[in-house]
């Protein structure tokens, strides 16, 4: 419905239509897609930064279904800084597993995890399942890491596997994943749907004296 339709309908200005979207796409109830149109958003997973949880388990917190598609998994050379963040020996390769994560069925996430080849075991795995889940079956607990956010763009293949436009904005998260004792268990990278996932930090209060 546009906006002279609703201000007819309601019997309002369409000045106060305009007011009333701008505030509802400002609480996310509504998205505007540029030469598109406004539509009602969908819920979103919200994901405190500050706390260590898988994306099934996520999901699954917020009452949401989640999904996993495996695109690839092979064992291949490190690339980038794959030796120094997977403290990789002489000649080791890595177990590269990319995977699209679903929420409700709707993709969400292009994810990209790098592992040395010490978990050569999980090519043998289910990999649609949740990684940490078949981590701990074989006795490896993940504890937390590091994380880093920022943007990016979407190329025409991430975009097409994302169900976005080609240039479309992204949330590009990197996390290096610790076992308890400080090893590395893996790196990740995410390509995100901001309008599909929220990232929230809970900031607790300093008190100078």
């Amino acid at each position: 419905m546009t906006e002279a339709e609703l201000s007819k309908t309601y019997d309002i200005s369409r000045i106060t239509v305009r007011k009333a979207i701008e505030i509802l796409v400002e609480e996310g109830i509504l998205i505007k897609k540029q030469g598109i149109g406004t539509f009602v958003a969908g819920k979103k997973l919200t994901r405190n930064m500050g706390v260590f949880m898988g994306f099934s388990q996520n999901c699954e917190a917020n009452g949401q279904k989640p999904g996993t598609k495996l695109l690839s998994a092979a064992l291949v050379g490190p690339v980038g800084s794959d030796e120094k963040n997977l403290g990789l020996g002489e000649n080791e390769k890595v177990i590269v597993i990319r995977r699209l994560r679903l929420i409700d069925d709707l993709p969400v996430i292009l994810e990209e995890n790098h592992f040395s080849q010490k978990y050569a075991f999980l090519l043998g795995e289910n990999l649609e399942r949740s990684l940490y889940e078949t981590l701990s079956e074989h006795g490896i607990q993940a504890y937390g890491g590091k994380r880093r956010v920022t943007v990016c763009y979407a190329t025409a293949a991430e975009a097409e596997t994302l169900g976005v436009k080609k240039g479309s904005a992204l949330l590009l998260m990197k996390d290096i994943c610790v076992s308890p004792d400080g090893e590395v268990i893996h790196t990740c990278k995410s390509l995100i749907c901001p309008d599909r996932y929220e990232l929230t930090i809970n900031i607790m209060p300093e008190f100078v004296s």
